[in-house]
């Protein structure tokens, strides 16, 4: 791979001269996308304070703290519908509903292997 790209003299030549810049390039809309659900939340929680004062935000946002604890034992898989119904996620079909990828799996893994590994024995 060249070290640089010079070729290239046309109206959109690139700005920076190195490879690996021009490569780790990343579209603008990147992180406005990355923090969509936090930005759509913030938003849904300023509306509902004004229109229902403060109670209503901070009940929200204590359910949410509240779910966010439950726990379950480490070899249980765990999908957190509490936390999905409370920001409305439970109705929204996402890429991992349909093709189901290796973290999301539901399978029972063996109980005594996981809890070896998660204290460190």
């Amino acid at each position: 791979m060249p070290a640089t790209f010079n070729e290239f003299m046309g109206h959109l030549e690139p700005r920076d001269e190195t490879c690996v810049a021009q490569l780790q390039a990343v579209h603008p809309l990147k992180q406005s996308e990355l923090n969509y659900d936090q930005h759509r939340h913030n938003l849904n929680m300023q509306m509902l304070r004004k229109h229902e004062g403060l109670a209503a935000p901070l009940k929200i946002a204590m359910e949410l703290k509240a779910v966010s604890k439950v726990g379950h034992l480490p070899f249980l898989p765990s999908t957190n519908v509490a936390r999905d119904v409370l920001t409305g996620r439970d109705e929204l079909i996402e890429f991992s509903d349909i093709f189901n990828l290796e973290e999301h799996q539901e399978v029972m893994r063996q109980p005594h292997a996981v809890m070896d590994k998660v204290l460190g024995l």
